[in-house]
């Protein structure tokens, strides 16, 4: 159906029905065209046929026995602006050629005039053969409404089907119920998707509709049997409306038929009906929420009434619930037993909801708990919850969530719908682990505080209200919902360090280098125990599978999985427990109040830039006098020092800061030596930005007193290494020259992979002797191996060293013929 002028010389009926569509699109916004213009729009065009019926009936030969049926919408007598006019000419056999010629001068205006026409042609037996064969033939038929003819051609179309189908009500319900999975499998759903189908997808106008069928079919109200409840055929004709006017609306604005309402259309649409913007929420969300609520309703009935969840209840038995206790405990037995609420029950529920508003007590906890744990069952509680209106009673924040959509690429559901599902697959991992994956097995089995991984599964989300930063949000809220619970100890704390944490794992995989060890003891620092790391787990697989089908690939999974194997590791080992973890915390803040002059965002950027270890190994003073060296923006070429006393008497702290590249290890260990400065011990840091940071303890190796010259030397053999304008190899050469070395301390060289999970050990041990670092160092650089930590050790003449190292592309040394060459070269390099 179409709207615009009727071509020259339309009959007269064809005419006037395209003014008066017309005037009736201009007299209301296109967002107020609901049920009502629906059936005045069905009213005119009924006007129209009628009369093109009676002309072409009434002139020249005898008339053919027929009789002109609307079908579908149409019959039901409503019309949306260009939904197609669907009629059915029934005729009783006879005369066909004059049945054809009929149809041409009913047809033939129609479609010059621009509107769409789905048409018929058969006999009352046709009709009802095509009924048994197909359920849509049938709906169709069901709807059939008489325009103009012969009535009793349209009982002999509709009695038969009508009869046969309610000889089989059951059937005729199995096959709703068929219809309606499959619809949502082609569609999906129009109370979660982004850009819903507003007839055919699950929640949508054809499930409404086929509450009528059903109704016909059994011939009696659906409430007289408790199929349906008195508050539901409300809802459900509140859902009709909406969805109507929103149909309508995008039928008028878009200027053709079409029932998916895409993301472009949703701004215009919403205005059209009179949305706005308001704080947090905008006003083409505004407009799909108010979708999603309605589609709801229909979607949670169609699962209970036409799929066939719930049954007549002929005699139901009185349902009485004195308080918000009782109400939650009715529901806690249900889902413990995976049975759906009946319509008493429901009425029972909703009106201990609907009476006051509802504070938590002992006995609502401890019922809302055992919905959490009621395994299979729970996620039904939850909806019923939902539905009943109880959960935004005690849980207000839940209103600023629910039906909430979410405009990324990736997630599928509104934010509540998210949240539910989340929960659903973590409560499913923790009662019945999947076999198919050996880590969720393993980190179920973790988890004792099993009520706080679920609460923190259903909040993990909660902060999404568009106020801000969801993650600080939702830890807030969650906070706030915890205490009204009074949910305290380890189970509110593990719950809300998943909301506060829930994205950790995921981003840290996707996004950071899994190869860095400072890295993984970060993770392990913040995650603090096994048991917090096997919950950040099920959440991240559940938060993924909850999502959409791209958020949990294999790439993410093996990423995900190789964090937690880390991670974990460094629990087995103790490199990381509560203990370090709550060290390196109290490090870090103490760095903080020792830098407090300083400007915060400054501060907190010199925090994230430096490995862990620095933190763990440093000393909280230390680290603040070396932050205005390490801090600013450093050039290519640039070479920061700061020195100052060290620990030992005539001894020196070294800090020496340039961009980190191969071989600047060796550099420095060169420029130290030609300068006259032995090396006592080393601590090798590189930070996120690729800045090395090097701690050194020196001693002047013949003069005990070190002044600026010869720091001011240091500094200038370094920079000419770095810029390449210095051979330190020939000048080291010389320099030996005039210092003859002690030989009676064996070399030894130990390759260690055991001892990091990330890199390979290569510890060195050799008697003392000038630029002995820088040789170690030099022969290391030539391997083409990246030292990521040094510690540097002098004990009287002889020096035990040790490196963390990897090669060119990330990895550790694995091949033995790589380590015999590193060991080999080492050798021939400090015994030659």
């Amino acid at each position: 159906m179409s709207v615009g002028e009727a071509p020259a010389g339309a009959p007269a009926p064809i005419a006037r029905l395209k003014d008066e569509l017309a005037s009736l699109e201009r007299a209301y916004s296109p967002g107020h065209h609901g049920l009502w213009s629906a059936r005045r729009r069905a009213e005119l065009v009924d006007a129209a046929l009628i009369e093109l019926y009676d002309v072409a009936t009434s002139t020249g030969d005898r008339a053919p026995r027929t009789a002109l049926v609307a079908l579908g919408g149409y019959g039901r007598g409503a019309l949306s602006p260009h939904s197609d006019v669907d009629l059915l000419l029934l005729h009783d056999g006879a005369e066909t050629a004059a049945v054809a010629a009929l149809t041409e001068q009913l047809l033939y205006p129609l479609w010059d005039a621009g509107f769409t026409v789905g048409h018929a042609v058969r006999t009352p037996a046709e009709t009802v053969q095509l009924a048994a064969e197909r359920l849509d033939a049938a709906t169709a038929t069901l709807d059939g409404r008489l325009l103009a003819g012969d009535a009793d051609l349209l009982a002999a179309a509709i009695d038969p089907v009508l009869t046969r189908l309610r000889d089989d009500v059951d059937g005729f319900a199995e096959r709703l119920a068929n219809d309606a999975r499959d619809r949502r499998e082609r569609f999906g759903s129009t109370a979660y998707l982004l850009e819903p189908e507003l007839k055919e997808g699950g929640g949508g106008l054809r499930d409404i509709h086929a509450f009528g069928w059903l109704q016909t079919v059994r011939d009696r109200p659906l409430e007289d049997d408790g199929v349906l409840r008195a508050a539901e055929r409300d809802q459900l004709a509140a859902a009709e409306e909406f969805l109507t006017r929103v149909r309508s609306a995008l039928h008028l604005e878009s200027g053709r038929r079409t029932d998916r309402l895409l993301r472009e259309q949703q701004d215009d649409i919403a205005d059209a009906m009179g949305f706005r913007d308001e704080t947090r929420l905008i006003a083409a969300d505004g407009l799909m929420r108010a979708i999603f609520e309605h589609a709801r309703v229909v979607d949670a009935l169609t699962e209970d009434v036409i799929i066939g969840r719930r049954h007549p209840e002929r005699a139901p038995d009185p349902v009485e619930l004195s308080n918000a206790g009782d109400a939650l405990a009715l529901i806690a037995d249900a889902a413990e037993h995976v049975r759906p609420l009946s319509p008493a029950e429901l009425d029972a529920v909703e009106a201990i909801a609907s009476s006051a508003e509802l504070e938590w007590s002992d006995a609502i906890r401890d019922a809302f708990l055992r919905i959490l744990r009621a395994g299979a069952g729970a996620s039904d509680g939850l909806h019923a919850l939902d539905r009943t209106g109880l959960l935004v009673q005690l849980i207000p924040e839940w209103v600023d969530v629910r039906c909430r959509p979410q405009r990324d690429p990736y997630h599928r559901y509104t934010v509540d719908v998210h949240l539910l599902r989340a929960f659903d697959r973590t409560s499913r991992a923790l009662s019945a682990p999947d076999t198919d994956d050996p880590l969720e097995v393993v980190t179920a089995g973790h988890i004792r505080e099993r009520d706080g991984a679920l609460l923190g599964a259903l909040l993990h989300d909660i902060g999404k209200n568009g106020e801000g930063g969801h993650v600080a949000v939702g830890d807030r809220l969650a906070a706030t919902i915890l205490a009204r619970m009074d949910v305290e100890g380890p189970t509110g704390e593990l719950a809300r360090f998943m909301v506060a944490e829930h994205l950790l794992l995921p981003d840290t995989a996707t996004r950071r280098d899994l190869g860095d060890d400072d890295l993984i003891l970060d993770v392990a620092a913040r995650v603090e125990t096994p048991e917090r790391l096997a919950a950040l787990y099920l959440l991240a697989k559940a938060d993924a599978l909850a999502t959409g089908p791209s958020a949990w690939t294999p790439w993410r999974q093996t990423l995900i999985r190789e964090l937690v194997a880390k991670v974990q590791r460094v629990f087995e080992r103790g490199e990381m427990g509560v203990e370090v973890a709550e060290r390196l915390a109290d490090a870090i803040d103490m760095v903080r109040e020792l830098l407090v002059g300083e400007l915060p965002p400054e501060v907190e950027r010199f925090v994230l830039r430096m490995p862990r270890s620095y933190f763990l190994s440093v000393p909280p003073e230390q680290i603040a006098r070396h932050y205005s060296t390490i801090e600013p923006d450093l050039g290519r070429h640039d070479v920061r020092t700061s020195s100052r006393p060290g620990s030992r008497l005539d001894t020196y702290e070294l800090l020496v800061v340039a961009a980190d590249r191969p071989g600047l290890l060796s550099w420095i260990a060169g420029a130290l030596s030609l300068a006259g400065l032995s090396i006592l011990t080393a601590q090798v840091f590189t930070t996120e930005d690729g800045v090395a940071a090097d701690l050194f303890e020196v001693q002047g190796a013949f003069e005990p007193i070190v002044g600026e010259e010869r720091w001011r030397e240091f500094r200038g053999v370094l920079r000419k290494a770095i810029e390449g304008r210095v051979s330190l190899e020939h000048r080291m050469t010389e320099k030996r020259r005039h210092y003859p070395e002690r030989s009676d301390t064996p070399v030894t060289v130990a390759v260690d992979n055991d001892a990091s999970d990330f890199f390979t050990v290569i510890e060195v041990g050799a008697p003392d002797r000038v630029g002995l670092l820088y040789d170690i160092t030099r022969t290391l650089s030539d391997m083409e191996l990246d030292v990521h930590l040094a510690k540097v050790a002098t004990y009287t003449d002889r020096v035990i060293d040790a490196f963390y190292v990897r090669d060119s592309v990330g990895r550790k040394l694995e091949d033995a013929q790589q380590t015999a060459k590193v060991e080999s070269a080492m050798r021939a390099r400090l015994e030659g």
